[in-house]
């Protein structure tokens, strides 16, 4: 799609929106695949003067009705199949591939209409332009509104930052829903740089996403952290188009002790802030398994390290991180209560008004004069690259009709492997099914939020003053239901290997690999001690589309079968 085409269709396709009753104002749900259609209908949107709420079709159902009805989207451009699944929704629901194919080849570009004449742009800049959905810890997602202030400073400083031109090819990996696509998008759009979208089923393989950025020569990606973790520790070729890869949304453990072909940029920041606040350059060498630090402030945006008073801490000292500048966004879309605890005045800033946003992050800045991240100062985790609410999990548990009580904490069963652990209280005379419990919580949350492991209790344990006493919740002992009997030699060897890998106690039989925190780079670990132990080589596809204990142990057996033999 070259840029005349791409302006050619979003603008068509905003006279459509503004024949419906878009305009300023008004947001307008995208719920598609990454694809060259999703940047047609968030231009599109942006045109008319509307925000734009980024959905992930992949999504429980329940998700993102809530979604579409606490925005108050008044349509929905979706694929087919997303449709399909939202017919009772009260918003006006379009087909976008159908929209978009509809489109007549001779429509120009004067045949659209857009707020181009300055009288809205004026007034425009402090409204929204998009609206992420977070996890929320009063057990809904929270919508945060981004004004096109905020878009344009991440811009400038990206553009400026990495020298980002015309002849730069820019990799689209991650999901509409997560903040990251933002910046995968915008800041090479207003260059005129080129964006590539790869297949899912080359963005979960680490080889073949490597392979793909090579070939496809990208000059610059954002990769999720355990996804980068992975792609260095794979042997790269020297005459790599790439120059960036950036990472960031999780703690950074590098594997790799040498030098990759490309600039290593290591990045931290919150929907809140407009993606990113602090980036930084990461320098190799100083052995394996080292944590890098977050790097410095970006430009326009003032970082405080700040005691509990809210008092500048000594340099060194540990503290909570405020972000301030031109990045703190509007706030939370219809939550004033949480807007008015989270988004604080700026005491600080020099102009006035000016506000700053509360993370939650701890942090200290070290002797490099960069910043380290510590940990979380509440319930908020960092799984896979997102932010969970641990307490918006126990809600959507305590929704079930057998579970009274629930209270859901998180590990780490290995550097960068964050396992969620829910312990549960049966409502009175109830009994507790596991799977129907991890069935309950995926028909409700994104699969990255369902607890790897449940603990069923009489009572949750108190401290003195009548809070949970999260110090004292046992550890994890394995669940053994009705299928888990009569495992074979092979079945339970690869249950074995797998509850190694997790760092878990056990793993059944039919539990899902990815649903219990495996991810690419261990799904290859796993494939080399299969072939050590089995002396069968499996593609790396059959883990994808075998998850389980089961269904890999037939995959062997169905390997090692005798073949007939073409000569007999």
């Amino acid at each position: 799609m070259t840029y005349d085409e791409l302006d050619r269709q979003a603008s068509t396709l905003a006279r459509r929106l503004r024949s419906i009753g878009v305009g300023p104002g008004v947001r307008v749900g995208i719920c598609h695949e990454r694809s060259a259609v999703n940047v047609v209908g968030a231009l599109a949107t942006l045109e008319v003067g509307g925000s734009y709420v980024g959905m992930d079709p992949s999504y429980p159902k329940a998700r993102l009705e809530y979604m579409v009805r606490d925005a108050e989207v008044p349509v929905l451009l979706a694929d087919i199949s997303t449709l399909e699944r939202l017919g009772s929704t009260v918003a006006e629901l379009i087909d976008l591939d159908l929209e978009l194919d509809r489109l007549s080849p001779e429509a120009r570009r004067e045949d659209a209409v857009s707020f181009n004449d300055g009288t809205f742009a004026d007034r425009a800049f402090d409204v929204a332009a998009y609206v992420i959905y977070t996890s929320g810890s009063t057990g809904s997602p929270k919508g945060v509104q981004v004004s096109h202030r905020n878009l344009v400073s991440l811009v400038d400083w990206h553009t400026q930052a990495f020298e980002v031109g015309a002849a730069d090819r820019a990799s689209v990996l991650a999901s509409p829903a997560f903040d990251a696509s933002v910046w995968e998008l915008w800041p090479y759009l207003t260059v005129g740089a080129s964006l590539h979208i790869p297949g899912r089923d080359i963005v979960t393989v680490p080889e073949r996403l490597r392979d793909w950025l090579v070939a496809t020569r990208i000059t610059i990606a954002f990769v999720p952290t355990p996804l980068a973790e992975a792609l260095l520790d794979l042997p790269w070729p020297n005459d790599v188009a790439l120059r960036f890869m950036l990472t960031g949304g999780d703690v950074l453990h590098l594997p790799a002790a040498t030098e990759p072909p490309f600039a290593l940029v290591n990045n931290y920041g919150v929907a809140e802030a407009t993606v990113v606040s602090t980036s930084g350059l990461v320098a190799f060498g100083g052995g394996v398994d080292r944590v890098p630090g977050i790097g410095r402030a970006i430009a326009g945006t003032r970082l405080y390290v700040l005691d509990a008073d809210r008092r500048p801490v000594r340099a060194g000292d540990a503290g909570e991180l405020y972000i301030g500048g031109a990045g703190v966004a509007i706030g939370y879309l219809n939550r004033p209560d949480l807007t008015a605890d989270r988004f604080l005045s700026d005491p600080f800033a020099s102009e006035t008004p000016a506000r700053m946003y509360r993370t939650g992050d701890l942090v200290r800045m070290n002797a490099e004069h960069e910043y380290e991240f510590l940990g979380r100062l509440d319930t908020q985790v960092q799984v896979r690259g997102q932010r969970v609410e641990l307490d918006e999990i126990a809600a959507a548990l305590m929704a079930h009709p057998t579970v009274a009580q629930s209270v859901v904490i998180a590990r780490d069963a290995q550097p960068g492997n964050v396992q969620l652990i829910a312990y549960v209280v049966a409502s009175r005379e109830q009994r507790l099914d596991h799977q129907d419990l991890r069935n309950h919580v995926l028909s409700r949350l994104p699969g990255f939020m369902v607890p790897s492991a449940f603990v069923e209790l009489e009572s949750l344990p108190l401290t003195s003053n009548g809070k949970v006493d999260r110090d004292a919740l046992r550890a994890p002992e394995p669940f053994v239901g009705e299928s888990e009997n009569g495992r074979t030699p092979v079945e339970a060897a690869i249950a074995e290997i797998l509850a190694e890998l997790l760092a878990l106690i056990s793993v059944g039989l039919h539990e899902n690999f990815f649903e219990l925190g495996g991810h690419s780079l261990m799904a290859a670990q796993l494939l080399v001690r299969i072939e050590e132990q089995f002396d069968v080589e499996l593609p790396m596809l059959t883990v994808f589309d075998n998850p389980t204990a089961a269904g890999i142990a037939a995959a062997i057996e169905r390997d090692r079968s005798p073949h007939p033999s073409l000569g007999a």
